[in-house]
C-alpha cells in the first residue's frame, strides 16, 4: 500500500482505466455515489478536508487491491500508474 501519499485526481482516473473500472464500480466498492468519483477525478488541487482525503485512500486502496500501482515520481519515474507484475 501506498502509506499516506494520497493520489492525483488524474492519476485515480488513469489508475481507474487502466483496469477497465468504470467509475460506477469504483463508486459502489467504496460506498460513495458516482459524482463524488467524478469530481475527485476532475479536482486538480491537493486535499485538506479530512473526508475528501479519507475518499481519495479508499479509491487509492480498492483499485491497488485490483493491481494498481501508483508511481508519485523519484530518481527513476515520474508521477503515474502501472499494472502489477
Amino acid at each position: 500500500m501506498a502509506g499516506d501519499k494520497i493520489p492525483t485526481g488524474r492519476m485515480i482516473r488513469a489508475g481507474r482505466a487502466l483496469v477497465g473500472m468504470e467509475q460506477l464500480d469504483l463508486a459502489r466498492e467504496i460506498d460513495v455515489d458516482r459524482r463524488t468519483v467524478s469530481r475527485l477525478e476532475a479536482d486538480e488541487e491537493i486535499p485538506v478536508n479530512p473526508l475528501k482525503i479519507a475518499t481519495y485512500r479508499k479509491m487509492r486502496d480498492a483499485l491497488e487491491r485490483h493491481g494498481v500501482v501508483f508511481l508519485y515520481g523519484g530518481k527513476n519515474h515520474g508521477v503515474g500508474v502501472a499494472l502489477k507484475d
